[in-house]
């Protein structure tokens, strides 16, 4: 069995002789750290007790500043954006506009080879059409013009 009730610590000698020192050292720091003058200012006590309002109000101030810093931000990022959007889709619209003159500056030539044609078509249908039908007793020639230009004649 074990002796029951020897259960401190035991303590060695220079844990003995060292616990002074200890002592005299919370002794020494607690003089350091005390106060040897207070100086009352009543001014500065009225304006600590009467400051609360002026603190609270200085602080909802600085608030309202910041937030309103904040939103001018926002307000010149998002018209930026939009700034930016609007360029985007100018530049879009004129390459778009540039190959839609590209294909119509093809299709002028093509135009322009096709109006030749048309022309000459044009001439042959404007020249005079002369059809004879013959019968047992006379013979009858008509002629149509398409396009009559009674100025020029």
């Amino acid at each position: 069995m074990k002796a029951k009730g020897n259960n401190k610590k035991k303590l060695r000698n220079t844990d003995i002789l060292s616990a002074g020192s200890k002592v005299y050292a919370k002794k020494r720091k607690a003089k350091k750290e005390t106060v040897e003058y207070i100086e009352f200012d009543p001014e500065k006590r009225t304006e600590f007790l009467t400051g609360f309002h002026k603190r609270k109000v200085e602080r909802k101030n600085r608030t309202k500043e910041k937030y309103a810093a904040l939103a001018k931000e926002e307000k010149l990022r998002s018209r930026k954006e939009a700034r930016e959007e609007r360029q985007r889709l100018a530049d879009k619209n004129v390459r778009e506009m540039a190959a839609m003159l590209r294909v119509s500056i093809g299709e002028e030539e093509e135009e322009e080879e096709d109006t030749f044609a048309e022309e000459e078509e044009e001439k042959k249908k404007k020249e005079p059409v002369v059809k004879e039908f013959k019968s047992k007793t006379a013979l009858t020639t008509v002629t149509v013009i398409e396009d009559l230009d009674l100025d020029n004649e």
